[in-house]
């Protein structure tokens, strides 16, 4: 009814200014809130990334690492390198750029050397990781092409002593095609 959503006005208000608040106080040049050290301290992150994208992989560990992830002390990318005759000379550059920044900013990789990648291998792979960290640790788990950003009060969402499953609604943020509609906005 009208008279419910006067009344919930100022409420929405006050949810949007203390969103803003956090935002000023704990965000990132992404808009995204910072991992509290609490939080920081017991999160990791696993990635599979292919070694012909260097300018992407430089944008993912600058996100991540503007989010609080430490890549030296809790991350592991397993890169794929190209293969037989996917090599060529420009793709060599490209790759050898890729590992040059990996070696640099101290993040911890491993060439694929499972072969072609598959669902099934990733998870088998990922979840082989999961174990051997600390039972209250928590895991970054996205694509190369995937750049989370993270709700205000995090922490509070996080009890210290139980173990959590966070799930997050996906959402593309292209442009819009030349000269077509903009994409539908997400559900």
């Amino acid at each position: 009814s009208l008279s419910a959503r006067r009344a919930s006005a100022p409420i929405s208000r006050r949810m949007k200014h203390a969103t803003r608040e956090c935002l000023s106080r704990e965000g990132t040049s992404a808009g995204s809130a910072r991992l509290p050290p609490s939080v920081a301290s017991r999160t990791y992150l696993y990635a599979f990334v292919v070694a012909s994208a260097p300018e992407l992989l430089a944008h993912f560990i600058a996100h991540y690492h503007s989010l609080g992830i430490n890549f030296a002390a809790r991350s592991r990318l397993i890169v794929d390198p190209a293969r037989g005759d996917e090599a060529t000379a420009a793709l060599a550059r490209r790759e050898a750029a890729s590992f040059a920044l990996l070696r640099e900013a101290g993040v911890p990789y491993s060439n694929n050397t499972q072969g072609t990648w598959s669902s099934k291998l990733k998870s088998v792979l990922v979840n082989e990781y999961l174990r051997a960290l600390p039972a209250d640790a928590l895991l970054m788990y996205p694509d190369l092409d995937e750049f989370f950003s993270l709700p205000c009060g995090l922490e509070a969402m996080l009890p210290p002593d139980a173990r959590v499953n966070l799930q997050a609604k996906f959402v593309d943020r292209l442009p819009p095609p030349r000269g077509g509609a903009p994409p539908p906005p997400p559900r």
